[in-house]
């Protein structure tokens, strides 16, 4: 796992369209959250970070599917394209936005062990309050104070964490489909690059069933999101691997007198991200009054908490343009829509 860059956040919040105005930026660029991890041990981070990976699965596994009809969909005789993007939104209104943490020991890059004591009793997660709790006292092997490092505050405070992603469907063939959702690294003003890849499988089941009154489907689907450091930062390549996969099974019903479709379905799901970052903080040289840089290499794992869904949305079709919407229920609850052309 490679160092975390300072600009980890940044790319979590542009790719959620969350951008906190650059005018709230505080002392070591703690308005990012690269740069409020380079002040918190491995313990405080992971319940830091805990609510933007809980918003970044939800989302990822949403939208998945506009119907369950596997075919016919088109005006193209054959097959079936579908161009569009989906758009999701997390409800943070269930997540964390405090916790109390606990004194920790960091292993420093070069042999030595500092102790961080976290004075405050409850400190923000990222969608906790904008302000800052306070310091920290940093302690070297013998418990003598050698610095203090600013605390971060929380750095969005919003009802839904959006995101959006394009995504190209096509099929069938035996009754089967795929969709993409692809997004070539891009990069996002000073704060780096992004790229995303997924892959949608769905076979029918209604095809088995004749005169069967609904459509019936399942699919499954594998996710892959890789942010990286801009080129100006203090580290840059990789910073976080996150991946995902999802199961579900489909049923759709479409109106004979309208071009509506009411759909829903049952889904199972797994997130994860590998997150690493630099730990970094200025202490004194005991003896004298020069200060030193004393650095840490940190890396964790994170699960989101969502792991089965039930949702129900409505499609509508005018012409080539098709609109759908539709809410999940789950840990953190989802509204997704989408907007696309078939053809």
């Amino acid at each position: 796992m490679h160092t975390l860059q300072a600009r980890l956040l940044p790319f979590l919040i542009v790719l959620a369209v969350l951008v906190v105005p650059p005018s709230q930026a505080q002392n070591r660029d703690t308005d990012e959250l690269g740069g409020a991890l380079s002040s918190i041990g491995q313990q405080y981070a992971d319940n830091y970070t805990q609510p933007i990976t809980d918003a970044l699965g939800a989302n990822l596994n949403a939208g998945l599917f506009r119907t369950a009809e596997v075919g016919g969909e088109g005006i193209i005789p054959v097959i079936d394209v579908y161009v569009g993007v989906a758009g999701m939104g997390a409800l943070t209104s269930g997540s964390a936005s405090s916790f109390a943490p606990q004194t920790e020991k960091i292993p420093a890059d070069d042999g030595g062990m500092l102790k961080v004591k976290y004075e405050p009793n409850q400190v923000p997660t990222v969608f906790g309050e904008e302000r800052s709790p306070g310091q920290a006292n940093i302690f070297d092997e013998s418990d003598q104070k050698i610095g203090e490092v600013d605390l971060p505050s929380g750095l969005i405070n919003t009802p839904i964490a959006p995101l959006a992603i394009p995504q190209i469907g096509a099929g069938t063939v035996l009754g089967t489909d795929a969709q993409v959702r692809f997004l070539p690294e891009t990069s996002i003003s000073d704060y780096g690059s992004v790229s995303l890849f997924g892959l949608s499988v769905r076979h029918s089941l209604s095809q088995y069933i004749p005169l069967s009154p609904v459509n019936l489907a399942v699919q499954g689907t594998w996710q892959s999101l890789s942010l990286s450091g801009s080129d100006d930062s203090i580290n840059s390549g990789e910073i976080v691997d996150a991946s995902g996969w999802a199961l579900n099974a489909q049923v759709s019903k479409s109106l004979p007198v309208a071009p509506i479709t009411f759909y829903g379905g049952l889904q199972y799901e797994q997130f994860g991200v590998d997150v690493g970052y630099t730990f970094e903080a200025t202490t004194n040289q005991r003896g004298n009054s020069q200060t030193s840089t004393t650095t840490s290499t940190v890396s964790f794992e994170q699960d989101a908490s969502n792991n089965v869904r039930a949702l129900a949305g409505v499609s509508v079709t005018l012409a080539v343009i098709q609109l759908n919407v539709d809410y999940a229920l789950a840990s953190n609850n989802t509204v997704s829509a989408g907007v696309g052309i078939t053809l």
